[in-house]
């Protein structure tokens, strides 16, 4: 604590230095909370998802169609319990900027196949009732200000109806994982009738893209996922089975080596950093030279006026860590929502402490070479301006 006013002196010397120092850490440390708060995010949601549940879909490609008469073959192999089809919609709301992860499917089978997936009986039962109804995420309610009772308008870059429209009307009938406890993650989606979409869409009549298969034991999901897919070789839609995680992992592989790049553009980001907040240190030892000579002179140790640029350093790291961090945490849930299916989440935990781990050892390395030359210093040197 003693060294407290010689540290504020240190740092407000050069005001307009510190804060465009620190400032410009904020900045990188808010790109490496939003995008380091992606992967981690996605992990998070692949973790959660079950070991029970394979997903079978056309090997050709993720959205080309499939029979939907092939569930009730798929439903015959042996260690599989219960089958779901899904249809994906591919929709948006109102405006092409509200992309909206939506999904025509039988709504009493996809529950039961989904315990994560909570809907109030009654709601259910109103769902089984309405031809076009739909079940919307309660967190996608409160975005769009939806109600129970409310008629909106999907429309599809997918499906047009016999007419040749886009638009598909739909009455909201339930709310989706409304508990405070529910899974966020299906609490932004809307869920439509597959009877409704088949029967007045003009292609495509009788297929779906995806079957959901629960079974009994996780141990043998490879021998399983096996036997379907070769129910299916050699015909004209061969499938490719995964369990749910594979499948979102290898979705997200689509889009290329996601990890990869955000890995690559935080590296170079913070080896930039490292420069920069070097250079800052340095230029600050040369401009202090006598009055670290004067310290020397009063009786400093060579290593307590090393350790007090590397305090400099630490401070402005940690500032600009935090306030980067802080922005990120505040900007992360609406981000991370506007990617579609997984809604709104908040920065992970290790995200904040990875981000100041990182601050921590830039601000060691950044700091070493000066803190060396100021313990070298002597007295005489430092008096001279050398």
């Amino acid at each position: 604590m003693r060294y407290l006013p010689l540290l504020w002196a240190s740092l407000w010397r050069k005001p307009i230095r510190s804060v465009l120092t620190v400032l410009s850490i904020a900045v990188a440390f808010l790109l490496f909370g939003l995008l380091h708060g992606v992967i981690s995010a996605f992990d998070g949601t692949i973790s959660k998802l079950g070991d029970t549940r394979l997903r079978v879909m056309n090997r050709a490609n993720i959205l080309a169609a499939m029979p939907i008469s092939y569930e009730a073959r798929i439903a015959s192999v042996p260690g599989v319990r219960k089958t779901v089809h899904i249809t994906v919609f591919v929709g948006y709301y109102q405006d092409r900027k509200n992309g909206v992860s939506i999904a025509a499917l039988d709504v009493d089978s996809f529950l039961d196949a989904l315990p994560q997936l909570r809907v109030p009986a009654d709601q259910r039962a109103a769902m089984r009732r309405t031809r076009t109804g739909a079940l919307v995420g309660y967190e996608l309610a409160k975005r769009f200000n939806w109600h129970i009772g409310d008629r909106i308008t999907l429309h599809s870059a997918l499906w047009v109806d016999e007419h040749g429209s886009s638009d598909w009307p739909v009455d909201i009938v339930g709310f989706c994982n409304a508990g405070p406890d529910d899974d966020r993650q299906f609490a932004n989606e809307v869920y439509m009738n597959y009877e409704y979409l088949d029967s007045a869409r003009a292609t495509g009549k009788g297929t779906v893209h995806q079957f959901i298969a629960s079974i009994d034991d996780p141990a043998h999901a490879s021998d399983i996922a096996i036997a379907i897919d070769r129910m299916f070789a050699n015909s004209s839609y061969e499938t490719q089975t995964l369990n749910e995680k594979e499948w979102i992992t290898n979705a997200l592989r689509q889009t290329g080596d996601v990890r990869f790049f955000v890995d690559a553009i935080i590296g170079a980001v913070m080896f930039t950093l490292l420069f920069l907040a070097g250079n800052t240190m340095a230029q600050s030892v040369r401009d202090r030279l006598a009055e670290l000579g004067l310290l020397k002179a009063l009786g400093f140790r060579d290593g307590t006026v090393a350790l007090l640029v590397v305090l400099e350093s630490t401070a402005l790291a940690l500032v600009g860590a935090t306030l980067g961090l802080a922005a990120s945490a505040l900007t992360f849930p609406t981000v991370f929502g506007s990617l579609g299916a997984f809604g709104p989440t908040p920065l992970p935990l290790e995200v904040h402490v990875a981000g100041l781990g990182i601050a921590l050892l830039m601000a060691i390395l950044s700091a070493a070479i000066p803190a060396l030359e100021a313990r070298r210093l002597t007295v005489a040197e430092a008096l001279a301006g050398h």
